[in-house]
């Protein structure tokens, strides 16, 4: 599934849960409705974008109650599932993950969204949101940047869009 740009869009931004989460336990609406304002804008422009896998995760980990699970069912225009494009980089992003942290996640019951959300950035020239350290090996940012892919955490990602709080 191609994600759908808006008629002016430019920038497209893959957000993974590690952003959703820090999102919602750091910058709580009630406290940082700019931030949030802009978040919307994004998502309603076409500009924000996350991978169905991410939303399999939250539902794993999180409690049926929790504010995330409740945020994400309200915005399922977020999630965008695989397409043929991102089936065909998979096989290159496993090349760049170590062998056995590879099949330690993918073989685990709980869903790894790490893989389809390069894939999605690769596909749709987007820049991903993550709060994973750029500088460990096997982490989003790390094996993004080995297709050019670049990697924002959320301050980063403010500043890049000029959100003041």
């Amino acid at each position: 599934m191609t994600i759908e740009r808006g008629l002016f869009t430019d920038l497209i931004y893959i957000i993974d849960m590690s952003s959703i989460k820090e999102l919602h336990d750091r910058y709580p609406k009630n406290l940082f409705p700019t931030i949030w304002d802009n978040i919307f804008g994004a998502i309603n422009n076409h500009q924000i974008f996350t991978h169905i896998e991410v939303n399999r995760e939250i539902k794993n980990t999180t409690d049926p109650k929790d504010k995330l699970l409740v945020w994400a069912n309200k915005n399922k225009n977020l999630f965008s599932g695989i397409d043929d494009c991102q089936i065909q980089q998979i096989p290159l992003i496993k090349d760049k993950f170590d062998a056995g942290y590879w099949n330690n996640n993918m073989n685990r019951l709980a869903p790894w969204a790490d893989p389809y959300l390069i894939a999605m950035a690769i596909c749709e020239r987007a820049t991903l949101i993550t709060q994973e350290n750029k500088t460990k090996p096997n982490r989003i940012p790390s094996v993004a940047n080995q297709f050019g892919v670049k990697s924002l955490n959320l301050l980063e990602f403010f500043q890049e869009l000029k959100i003041k709080l």
